[in-house]
């Protein structure tokens, strides 16, 4: 059931992104596997001061993902082809925080647009970012309580302020700078939620 619906068969996979969570340090970092080519990179927003500990949870993730896709390897790979045999390059292009507490909206910045987010150019906003993720969360299919925050947030509007102008104002002005930021940065089209602007 898990496989069904979290994982495509390996055979059609290009890459395949495997967020990690540190739990004794509390850092998250990503390992981008290129399934064809037999290359593991690892991207860590963090990577001066977390090198040794990364590179000892690799093995055993590698084998996890052997054991995982037992079926798949043996029916579509040839004799000896193994996640634990592919070759490990830290990749130089990704870009590393200045705090100690972004690295998760960085692991998610990495696997939602990785060709932007290694682009020698590339600038993080902390703020910038954070807002895309919850804006993407508030605002998704999978979202069963999508409307239900937009009507508390109203309503919390219309208590502090007493009108819902500011809020009818903020939204909209929200939702087209986030179809604008959309459109322009990850070449969609943004559907900004109906609901939002009923209110």
């Amino acid at each position: 059931m898990f496989r069904e619906n979290y994982m495509s068969a390996l055979f059609s996979c290009e890459k395949m992104y495997v967020p990690v969570f540190d739990k004794e340090r509390r850092h998250f970092y990503l390992f981008v596997l290129h399934i064809k080519k037999q290359v593991v990179e690892i991207w860590d927003s963090l990577a001066k001061s977390s090198g040794s500990s990364v590179d000892k949870r690799l093995p055993n993730m590698l084998a996890i993902l052997d054991i995982l896709f037992e079926d798949d390897i043996q029916q579509y790979y040839p004799y000896g082809w193994s996640f634990a045999s592919f070759s490990v390059d830290r990749s130089p292009n990704v870009p590393q925080q200045t705090n100690g507490y972004d690295c998760g909206v960085y692991v998610i910045k990495f696997m939602l647009a990785p060709e932007e987010a290694t682009q020698p150019d590339f600038v993080f906003d902390s703020d910038t970012e954070r807002l895309d993720v919850v804006l993407r969360l508030l605002d998704g299919n999978v979202n069963s309580c999508r409307n239900e925050l937009a009507a508390k947030a109203e309503a919390y509007f219309l208590r502090s302020s007493g009108t819902n102008d500011s809020l009818r104002i903020y939204v909209q002005n929200m939702d087209e700078e986030t179809a604008n930021k959309y459109s322009m940065l990850k070449g969609i089209n943004a559907n900004v939620n109906p609901a939002l602007h009923q209110m």
